[in-house]
């Protein structure tokens, strides 16, 4: 005879269907852990990306802003006749009177009487016009779009619709300023007796590292246009 205390019951439906109901709770848990870290992986490395970008382009711009005015005749006139910032427009950008700075999306300098080089800020990165030799220019002028140049900074156009950038941090942006100082020498440069430079070129950067949603970090490069006193 089965004594009824130490018989065995089995799973009922109800049991089963709350081990199921938590079963798919976990797992959606998980899946939703999975697509959010896949999806911090991949603007993370988009970000990073993009600042190494900037920085190795900057290096480059460097290298080329300071031979600024190696091979002019003249190199006393300065902003306004051997070099100027235009806006995103082309207008030229005068040095403000107190401040003694002008920022634009274009810096045109003079390599020749007769020819030019240019940096852009694009929403692409920064371009450079006229790599080697120049182009042929009659003034300081915003350079045609048709015009050979050379990408030295790469954002990238999936930057925005990643999300990593907005209208409000606008990482990736970048801006060209020129301001007028006092015997400014080359990085690393010591030099107690020749004067130095007139004129500073700052490109600034908003990075990705350590910026938020609503506010970007900064990078700069500052290079002293040495050639010109």
């Amino acid at each position: 005879m089965i004594n009824p205390k130490s018989s065995q019951y089995g799973i009922s439906l109800l049991e089963i269907l709350i081990s199921l109901a938590l079963s798919i709770i976990i797992i959606l848990a998980m899946l939703r852990a999975f697509v959010t870290t896949g999806k911090v992986t991949a603007e993370s490395s988009l970000g990073a990306k993009v600042d190494s970008n900037i920085m190795l382009g900057f290096i480059t711009a460097d290298r080329i802003l300071q031979g600024m005015g190696f091979e002019l005749s003249d190199t006393t006139a300065g902003y306004g006749t051997n070099f100027r910032i235009l806006d995103q427009a082309g207008t030229a950008v005068n040095l403000d009177a107190t401040t003694k700075r002008a920022t634009g999306k274009f810096l045109v300098w003079k390599v020749s009487n007769t020819h030019c080089q240019a940096l852009q800020s694009h929403a692409n990165g920064l371009y450079l016009y006229g790599k080697d030799t120049g182009y042929i220019c009659a003034n300081l002028v915003k350079p045609e779009e048709t015009l050979t140049k050379e990408l030295l900074v790469q954002v990238g156009s999936t930057l925005a619709s990643s999300g990593i950038s907005n209208s409000t941090n606008k990482v990736g942006e970048i801006n060209i300023e020129v301001q007028e100082t006092t015997n400014c020498l080359p990085f690393g440069v010591k030099n107690n007796i020749s004067v130095g430079g007139k004129y500073l070129v700052v490109l600034t950067a908003n990075t990705y590292a350590a910026s938020s949603a609503t506010t970007a970090e900064k990078i700069s490069n500052v290079t002293c246009l040495f050639n010109f006193k």
